[in-house]
């Protein structure tokens, strides 16, 4: 990989130095300023953790929404179908050209129908000319695609200021020893500052033990952790901003509600004591 990369001039001025973060209000928050395009620097990965319906899977997809160059703007979903990500988008009146990859469709069709397939010859029996067939089709080999190095690879063939977003990692860390996950994490995010990407990255929290969680958000630039709880009757939602490198003064806790207009939306602020 090489060290320098050349920008072009006029594609510095149309990205600038801050990329937003999928929701304006949320970039007037961090950015302290309504009039800032952006709230993010440039080549910064970010990692949304916490609880399964606290709202990371919607806030990675608004983060794809706000695409500068649809292009070069990439949603990886392990857990939906292009049809559902494509009826969310139309429901928000998102742009609908962006780069999408379903790995969960794709590993239904390659593994899951397979494993289906055997199972169903084991109870019904092989004859010789199912194993004769079989064996022509190469379904008897045991190989199993590396969805983990697809994924490394397609984001490190993005071009300059892309902005990709994964959800969810537990797909791989189920799948993967997580020291290799750990290892094609670290690639993309080289990728990422090099190129002055924007990536995030979700997982939950109950999927990875304390080492690993250290180790990502170490990695990561921004660290989001995402809550959901009970507020007497109602559930309450919040994104805490862990971590936010070089810029401490960021720390806070943004209590959310999701609309029909804006999606994920900020309500109230506090400083993380």
């Amino acid at each position: 990989m090489s060290t320098t990369i050349q920008f072009d001039s006029e594609d510095e001025d149309f990205y600038g130095d801050m990329g937003s973060i999928g929701s304006a209000k949320f970039d007037s928050i961090l950015a302290g300023s309504p009039l800032n395009k952006g709230s993010i620097p440039r080549g910064f990965t970010m990692l949304a953790i916490g609880n399964q319906g606290a709202g990371m899977d919607l806030f990675a997809k608004q983060f794809t929404s706000v695409a500068e160059d649809p292009e070069n703007t990439l949603l990886v979903s392990t857990g939906e179908s292009q049809t559902e990500i494509l009826s969310l988008f139309k429901r928000y009146n998102w742009p609908t050209d962006i780069m999408v990859r379903t790995l969960g469709e794709e590993y239904n069709k390659d593994v899951l129908e397979r494993e289906l397939s055997a199972s169903r010859y084991r109870l019904e029996g092989f004859t010789m000319e199912d194993i004769q067939r079989l064996a022509q089709t190469r379904f008897v080999e045991n190989e199993v695609h590396d969805y983990l190095t697809d994924l490394a690879s397609q984001v490190t063939s993005l071009p300059p200021f892309f902005r990709a977003s994964v959800d969810n990692l537990d797909f791989f860390f189920a799948r993967n020893d997580p020291s290799r996950v750990i290892s094609m994490i670290r690639m993309m995010q080289a990728h990422t500052q090099l190129h002055r990407g924007l990536m995030v990255l979700n997982v939950s929290s109950d999927m990875v033990d304390k080492s690993v969680e250290r180790e990502l958000y170490a990695i990561c630039d921004i660290v989001l952790e995402f809550e959901v709880g009970m507020l007497g009757t109602d559930f309450e939602t919040r994104m805490v901003i862990r971590k936010f490198r070089n810029g401490p003064e960021n720390l806070r806790a943004i209590s959310f509600r999701v609309t029909k207009e804006e999606a994920i939306t900020p309500e109230t602020v506090d400083r993380i004591a």
